[in-house]
């Protein structure tokens, strides 16, 4: 389409080479024109003057019919994510306005569902061939899908656009790569910390933990914040643990398929699977010494409380009422913000053992799949919604973490409040962090979903307090586990 406006200069000049041009033909052998139209998109017009000397002859004249290049059709793509009620829904239906105004030849449909619901039906899209062009996965079943050929392999895209692995939290990537490919990029973080209830503390004169408490300080710790109807400690003799009161600490799972026990297992020696995932480490003695410290602490010490002494309490750390310290990521921070907690509170580092003090941290992600009918696009959208820019906006409304060490500030509490929030969520994860902390993401193998059935069948006696033999339950998940995990890397097609 010509859209170049002419000048008053120009107008004149072609107005004079018109007259000249009549003028000469006056002078010059007849010449007969022979209209001839011709169809095309220009940009540019040249004219020329064509002179015919001689006898009258018949010249073609060509006309350029200028037209207008038909609108790019506009290409649809499916985005689908879990997203609870509220604020993430709306944040990322916000992310779709922003990315389709930037592009306006791509249409996203979104498709929100529940955690669980997701969970469930991701599998059954998949299978029924009704993939969507850009989908998430957590890091616990990422495995799964990644080695039956579920998501792309990003690194080309990555480096034709000029994106480095680096530019991300490193330890978050390799959540989801496997090798020397990357399948999906980090959408986000969750670094772990442990809260604790100030007031509860002073209420006893405990001490508040120091930055770098250590596992027997953890435990000390916990046994003196756990009172019975008397307000005696579990360490007391004649403590009741039939009338607890206060527990200590709000019960971690012990498991390989959660954010937290990662930075204990290793602390005390051991990561829950090989290198290359091929086999697990369940037999380790520091793995068999974690799960008997969580067995010991709520079943022997009583300071974490049983299922039944936590159902219909809520948060039991946020209704200031049950437990003194939770582990737990930035959310609970953003939460006990959104609901106004009337207690001081502080957060602390996991507490070190002998090979040293962790920051666990975890993802869920984002990728496009293999099957996509529009990988370019679906590109697109994830590299937007992965960019420093999305990013940072996420991180402003502190309920996530970020997924680039370069942008860690943006989660920083305006109010200051935690104290010691930035030594655990921000710095150990920041570009050029030099403390003590040693940083560890969780990886999965292929086959969780076997696992964590064994885990039932073994430890759940044991943290329900109907078993103390875990050296037995640990000997019977390596056996079985490693037996699961070969079966399913049978099944990969990569």
């Amino acid at each position: 389409m010509l859209t170049k406006k002419i000048s008053r200069r120009e107008l004149f000049k072609a107005s004079a080479l018109g007259i000249g041009a009549a003028i000469l033909a006056a002078c010059q052998p007849k010449v007969v024109e022979k209209i001839v139209e011709v169809e095309k998109v220009v940009t540019t017009v040249v004219k020329e003057e064509v002179i015919v000397e001689g006898t009258p002859k018949v010249v073609e004249k060509v006309v350029e019919k200028v037209v207008e290049a038909a609108p790019k059709e506009r290409v649809e793509i499916n985005f689908a994510t879990p997203g609870a009620l509220g604020l993430e829904r709306t944040m990322y239906t916000n992310f779709v306005y922003a990315f389709m105004e930037e592009n306006p030849d791509v249409k996203v449909n979104v498709s929100f569902e529940s955690w669980a619901d997701y969970m469930t039906k991701l599998p059954t899209i998949l299978a029924a061939g009704m993939t969507p062009d850009v989908c998430h996965s957590h890091w616990t079943i990422a495995m799964d899908y990644i080695c039956n050929g579920a998501f792309l392999d990003h690194m080309p895209y990555m480096e034709r656009d000029g994106i480095k692995r680096e530019d991300f939290i490193v330890e978050l990537m390799d959540e989801f790569a496997y090798g020397g490919k990357q399948y999906l990029i980090p959408k986000d973080s969750a670094l772990y910390g442990c809260y604790y209830n100030k007031d509860m503390f002073d209420q006893w004169g405990v001490d508040y933990p120091a930055l770098d408490w250590t596992i027997d300080d953890f435990v000390e710790t916990a046994t003196l914040l756990t009172r019975d109807d008397q307000g005696r400690p579990a360490s007391d003799p004649n403590f009741d643990n039939t009338k607890i009161v206060q527990f200590g600490c709000a019960f971690i799972d012990p498991t390989f398929a959660g954010d937290i026990p990662a930075g204990f297992t290793n602390a005390l020696g051991a990561h829950w699977f090989s290198e290359d995932l091929m086999t697990s480490n369940f037999d380790d003695p520091a793995i068999i010494e974690y799960w008997d410290y969580t067995r010991q602490w709520r079943c022997v010490t009583n300071f974490m409380p049983t299922p039944a002494q936590a159902v219909g309490q809520g948060d039991l750390w946020r209704n200031a009422r049950l437990v003194a310290m939770k582990f737990d990521h930035q959310q609970n921070t953003f939460f006990a913000k959104q609901e106004a907690v009337q207690f001081k509170y502080d957060i602390v580092p996991l507490p070190a053992g002998p090979e040293g003090q962790f920051s666990p941290a975890a993802c869920s992600a984002f990728g496009v799949t293999a099957k996509a009918p529009h990988k370019e696009e679906g590109w697109r959208l994830l590299k937007f919604l992965t960019s420093e820019e999305t990013q940072r906006w996420i991180g402003e409304q502190k309920r996530w973490s970020v997924n680039r060490p370069s942008i860690m500030d943006a989660i920083m509490p305006t109010d200051g409040i935690p104290e010691h929030y930035g030594d655990v969520h921000v710095l150990p994860w920041s570009e050029g962090y030099t403390g003590n902390l040693k940083r560890i993401a969780m990886k999965s193998p292929v086959g969780m979903a076997k696992l964590k059935t064994l885990y039932q069948t073994y430890l759940d006696p044991i943290l329900t307090c109907g078993s103390e033999d875990v050296a037995g339950a640990a000997r019977n998940m390596k056996i079985e586990g490693d037996k699961a995990l070969t079966e399913s890397i049978a099944t990969c097609t990569w």
